[in-house]
């Protein structure tokens, strides 16, 4: 009796791991999609709000996640430039 079980349930987790799988994938590409515009909007200089508006944010707290990311892109670049590499 429990062998069956046993082997529903292994079937029953394959049968959901291979439908699930593409549509994660598929989501997790919309979400990278959706992040990396945002990102170069804003490395290139367009302000938060428009970016707000153009992703469909109702609050622009939810663009600034991405501000973060850049912010911190900034910081690691002006931190390659040490002075004693100058040579000053």
């Amino acid at each position: 009796m429990w062998k069956n079980i046993e082997k529903y349930l292994i079937i029953n987790k394959l049968r959901y791991n291979f439908f699930s799988f593409p549509l994660l994938i598929l989501l997790l590409s919309f979400h990278v999609a959706r992040h990396s515009y945002a990102s170069l909007l804003l490395e290139n200089g367009v302000d938060i709000y428009t970016i707000k508006s153009l992703m469909g944010h109702t609050n622009v707290k939810t663009t600034q996640i991405y501000t973060h990311i850049v912010n911190e892109q900034k910081e690691k670049a002006a931190n390659t430039l040490h002075i004693e590499n100058l040579g000053l």
